[in-house]
């Protein structure tokens, strides 16, 4: 049955009409499955980024919170109870360690501009600890974290594209 020209040049028409729907079906799925992909890893890098932002304004605000605390202590006490300070410094140390880690880690994960942010942190100029009163220390360092926070928060909306029209 197959042996005839005539049958050979049917199945020749045959397979010109059904071949191109076939490639562009194969052809579609790659792409598909390609595009598909590539945006699983990009929510999933867009997810870390988050994330990482998340950390750095919580150990901020962490850091703030101490400041602001310790500034208004002019010797008399914060007047919270030794428990209560106990948990205010070992936040304070963890989101210090945080920050820290972040700010070396660098941009790996953040932008390099938050990066930058946190590297003019740690370099910023400081008050000499044995010729100022310790609410003038926690005083400017409440300024820095302040100014700080301002401009991560900033840099994580421009990062994460935050500041698009509709969101924020």
């Amino acid at each position: 049955m197959f042996c005839s020209a005539r049958n050979g040049i049917g199945m020749f028409d045959f397979l010109l009409k059904i071949l191109p729907g076939i490639i562009t079906a194969f052809l579609g799925s790659y792409l598909a499955a390609k595009w598909s992909m590539r945006k699983f890893y990009s929510e999933q890098w867009w997810q870390r980024k988050e994330r990482a932002y998340i950390e750095i304004i919580d150990a901020l605000y962490d850091l703030i919170q101490y400041c602001e605390i310790q500034k208004k202590d002019y010797g008399a006490g914060t007047g919270y109870s030794e428990e209560i300070e106990s948990d205010f410094r070992a936040k304070h140390s963890q989101a210090l360690w945080k920050i820290k880690k972040t700010t070396d880690i660098g941009g790996f994960v953040i932008s390099s501009k938050a990066a930058g942010i946190l590297k003019e942190l740690r370099d910023r100029p400081r008050l000499e600890f044995n010729e100022n009163p310790l609410w003038e220390l926690y005083e400017q360092d409440y300024d820095y974290y302040r100014d700080v926070l301002n401009k991560i928060v900033s840099a994580a909306k421009e990062d994460l594209n935050a500041n698009r029209k509709g969101t924020s």
